[in-house]
């Protein structure tokens, strides 16, 4: 039987498990919901093609290829990268008026649960770049009110 050992930081101190955060939660809560919501199942299917996948003998295999595509990118890709949908116009706004200590969940929950006609398919590519791009579009907005120039 393998021993639990416990997780450690780089300098080998154990690491300490964050405070329970409930904000944190109820946003996962609603993500996980969301993912599994029909909009979303129509947006993937969408964008899904089938190829024909044959075995080292020459048969033809069992189950056939899927190819997906990225709308961001336009490009077919196969299994090993995985596409998600994402939303067009964030769920988090840029210009800093969500505030994650005390959260309007009518206006998270009304940007969440939108038309397919603002969900995307993405590969994880495109997706890691729009994330970062946003992400520090909303620190730049951050530090700006935090220094008081806007």
């Amino acid at each position: 039987m393998k021993k639990k050992t416990a997780k450690t930081t780089p300098t080998g101190k154990p690491k300490k498990k964050p405070a329970y955060n409930q904000s944190s939660a109820i946003r996962s809560a609603l993500r996980r919901m969301f993912s599994r919501s029909p909009v979303v199942w129509e947006v993937i299917k969408a964008g899904r093609r089938y190829f024909a996948k044959y075995n080292k003998d020459g048969s033809r295999a069992k189950k056939d290829g899927v190819e997906t595509h990225c709308e961001v990118c336009k490009q077919w890709t196969k299994a090993p990268v995985k596409t998600s949908v994402d939303h067009v116009e964030p769920v988090v706004p840029l210009d800093g008026s969500f505030d994650p200590q005390n959260p309007n969940w009518n206006m998270y929950i009304s940007r969440l649960c939108c038309d397919k006609v603002n969900l995307q398919r993405i590969c994880d590519t495109c997706h890691d770049k729009k994330t970062a791009s946003e992400r520090d579009a909303r620190n730049a907005k951050k530090k700006a009110l935090k220094n008081g120039k806007v």
